[in-house]
């Protein structure tokens, strides 16, 4: 596992790292306002989607072109994920990131049986404006 630390000007850099691994899935994990939605952000930046890219923390689920994002905070079993289609995102090769993914670690693990699944972990660091973050290729 790779880690590294970022500053908040440095998420793009990141961003580049992890979509050059050709992800299927990225699943993040880390404390509230650790920065997970702001890698989203600067991901889908890359990915050149225009759209205002916003958490769906309430509503679990926000499609866009090329990107599938899922927010599991709220979720309380896999199957409400399950149930947001799943199966149906990755049928449709966009990018699927689940940010509180080790809510749900084994059965997101259990996804890399098919695709290509990037394991990021964002940790705050010792100064206001920088994270520890870890990142891995765990298969497909």
């Amino acid at each position: 596992m790779a880690s590294h630390l970022f500053k908040r000007n440095e998420i793009t850099k990141l961003a580049k790292k992890i979509l050059a691994m050709q992800p299927d899935i990225i699943a993040m994990e880390g404390p509230l306002g650790a920065g997970k939605t702001t890698l989203t952000k600067a991901i889908a930046k890359e990915l050149e989607i225009k759209d205002m890219i916003v958490s769906p923390t309430f509503i679990l689920h926000r499609d866009y072109p090329g990107l599938d994002h899922i927010d599991a905070w709220r979720a309380e079993d896999f199957s409400e994920i399950k149930n947001l289609g799943l199966a149906k995102m990755i049928a449709k090769k966009h990018l699927i990131i689940i940010e509180w993914a080790d809510k749900f670690e084994f059965e997101i693990r259990n996804l890399k049986l098919e695709n290509r699944v990037i394991w990021v972990k964002i940790e705050y660091a010792e100064k206001e404006n920088e994270r520890s973050i870890s990142y891995e290729d765990i298969g497909s």
